[in-house]
């Protein structure tokens, strides 16, 4: 038998090997956390994940990835403060594009040590093969590095308090005949439709609310009471209708269409401050005046109106009979008409 008749057991990846093992011994002895290893044919740049562990030994979801290079070669040259290691373009490209802190450890086996340095695109220096960045000499892999790794990862959070809110909200939403949102003048100004976002999920949180909330929901605007313009004389409003119109989409389901007072904002006011309008009939003496919205414009609301009803329809399995009476409720509020006495454009 000769050594040529067996396969060789490679003597680069024995070493690779040792390095995570020994990384792995000195997250879990000395940091008494949790190292989970990558496999390696899932090994794209990153060796493992550095889980931390919180109070009373609570798995946070906070984790760190990291890569692990092993032996002499990575501390042969010593730069400044530490030793320079060199990457390539294509695990920079792929430590960027992932959404958790990266830490860089250099393993001396023989001396039985580590050091790391956290990926930062502001510490990193081209080369001319690819990068290079800056493993510092005091950051060495100890009890110490705790604190430090903590502060990469951020806070930690307990969300408990803060989604037992939102469970009491959904509830309360769902228990209510009517549901109104109120938008500042900041979040005009600000263009910010995250509101109504936020909103169209919780009315399509489940079947029940679903159900409930059709023609109940509703919005004031708030900061206005002083300006004697019309909403729809207001650039800003202008602007930010336009906006929230695509963002919630669904108005023609869950807008309330029939019942509405005047600080209550409804689909007409959307109608009027999201397309041209033309200033007709104005009272010299009162300067009041009648405005006659874009014909074209209007059309084109409305197609979009009835498109997202239908998409709401068929994605929530809605009546065809609900699909009809939401759909006249939008044709009488825009056009005074139901659907089907509608002329063509």
């Amino acid at each position: 038998m000769t050594d040529k008749t067996f396969p060789h057991y490679n003597e680069s990846k024995r070493t690779a090997e040792k390095g995570v093992t020994f990384v792995k011994m000195k997250v879990e002895n000395d940091l008494d956390w949790i190292f989970r290893s990558t496999h390696l044919e899932d090994d794209y740049g990153i060796d493992g994940y550095i889980d931390i562990i919180g109070i009373n030994n609570s798995v946070t979801g906070k984790y760190l990835g990291v890569q692990i290079k092993t032996g002499k070669s990575y501390f042969k040259t010593k730069k400044g403060f530490g030793w320079e290691f060199k990457g390539e373009n294509k695990h920079l490209n792929y430590y960027l594009n992932l959404d958790k802190p990266i830490i860089i450890i250099l393993v001396n086996l023989e001396q039985q040590v580590a050091f790391w340095g956290e990926f930062d695109l502001n510490k990193v220096t081209k080369t001319s093969t690819g990068w290079s960045i800056l493993i510092p000499e005091y950051n060495e892999l100890s009890k110490n590095s705790k604190q430090e790794f903590k502060k990469l990862v951020g806070n930690i959070v307990d969300y408990m308090p803060q989604l037992e809110y939102q469970w009491k909200l959904n509830e309360k939403i769902k228990n209510s005949s009517f549901t109104y949102l109120n938008v500042s003048r900041e979040e005009i100004i600000n263009k910010d439709v995250s509101g109504f976002t936020i909103m169209l999920n919780k009315l399509t949180i489940d079947e029940e609310m679903i159900k409930k909330a059709r023609g109940a929901f509703s919005f004031t605007i708030d900061g206005y009471e002083n300006d004697s313009r019309e909403l729809l004389e207001i650039p800003e409003v202008r602007e930010w209708a336009k906006l929230v119109i695509p963002a919630f989409k669904y108005w023609g389901y869950f807008l309330n269409m029939e019942d509405f007072t005047h600080n209550i904002i409804g689909l007409r006011v959307l109608h009027f401050c999201s397309v041209d309008i033309e200033i007709v009939d104005v009272n010299e003496v009162t300067k009041d005046y009648k405005a006659a919205p874009d014909i074209n414009q209007t059309f084109e609301l409305m197609d979009n109106l009835f498109l997202w009803l239908n998409e709401f329809c068929e994605k929530y399995s809605i009546s065809s009979e609900i699909n009809d009476k939401q759909s006249n409720l939008i044709s009488k509020v825009l056009f005074g008409l139901d659907k089907n006495n509608i002329p063509n454009k």
